[in-house]
């Protein structure tokens, strides 16, 4: 006869990405009593056969879900961050040295801030490099009046088009954060700790702004002398600096996203105890909300997409 499970305690359940069955051989994912003795205990969900397991290193325990007799869904990993959700945080600083470390070690940067920052600080970031981004913003819509057919004057009346822009930015930015911390928790199994995503994805919020300013930058140099509105006129010359440039623009840019993708997927993956992978996957699906949301109210509110960022 099989020997039944006794009532498991609160926070003694681990999940585990695979567990066989020594009856039927069924493998699947599910949660295991911890039995404090490295080894857990679970049910088959197929023949009901009690499987015994060692625990992975690292292991997290948690409640046991509703569930748990049939488990079809993760909801805890092995961590990523051994010991970090324990330490005690410090008191909240504006921590200026990992913000710069954020661009090019951003899990080292990020793993010390969670400790030693709040969504307070990240928030002032984000608002004071938005702010910034718009005024960059504006500036470049008015220096390209001639490339792109937009006159000073144009400028000036889309200045309250750049504030609403700005303001929309900030909204995309709280969507993507938010939407971040619910497909890792919901998806991957995460900790969905949505404060603490928003937080460290506030921090990456300074690569996005540098990231724009460098593809205008590239734009203005690589396409400067050129008319967009008599393309049909150009010369052989003008095509070839048009092609230079347009190819140089797409590897920055892919650099560019690239490496903003490995910043935020960090960010994301610390703040909810997720691989890298899932980190990625969770600030793509993220970033397909958010950039929606921008798109749509873009174009009920006839901003000047593309010059904004």
């Amino acid at each position: 006869m099989d020997t039944i499970v006794p009532s498991m305690p609160e926070e003694s359940v681990v999940f585990v990405s695979s567990m066989r069955c020594p009856s039927c051989g069924l493998v699947s994912s599910g949660y295991l009593q911890a039995m404090g003795d490295g080894r857990g205990v679970a049910i088959c969900p197929s023949c009901g056969t009690t499987i015994t397991q060692h625990l992975p290193s690292h292991y997290v325990t948690q409640i046991p879900p509703s569930d748990f007799n049939s488990p079809v869904h993760p909801h805890v990993h092995t961590s990523h961050y051994p010991g970090l959700y324990t330490k005690p945080r410090h008191a909240p600083r504006l921590d200026f040295a990992d913000l710069l470390r954020v661009a090019y070690s951003p899990k080292s940067a990020f793993t010390n801030l969670y400790l030693s920052t709040d969504l307070h600080r990240a928030l002032a970031i984000v608002l004071v490099f938005s702010i910034l981004s718009s005024f960059v913003s504006i500036l470049v819509t008015a220096d390209m009046g001639e490339l792109l057919g937009y006159g000073t004057g144009d400028a000036l009346t889309l200045a309250f088009q750049g504030f609403v822009s700005w303001i929309v930015s900030l909204l995309a930015f709280l969507i993507f954060g938010l939407t971040s911390a619910l497909v890792a928790k919901g998806v991957f199994g995460g900790r969905g700790e949505r404060s603490a995503t928003i937080t460290l994805l506030g921090y990456s919020y300074p690569a996005y702004v540098l990231l724009s300013i460098v593809v205008i930058l590239v734009f203005n140099l690589g396409f400067k002398g050129l008319d967009f509105g008599m393309i049909d006129q150009w010369t052989e010359n003008q095509l070839n600096q048009a092609s230079v440039a347009g190819i140089v623009l797409l590897v920055v840019a892919f650099i560019g996203l690239a490496w903003l993708l490995w910043i935020s997927s960090s960010a994301v993956s610390v703040a909810n105890d997720v691989s890298k992978g899932e980190g990625a996957l969770s600030v793509i699906l993220a970033a397909i909300a958010a950039g929606v949301v921008y798109i749509l109210v873009g174009m009920v509110m006839r901003l000047p997409i593309g010059l904004s960022f």
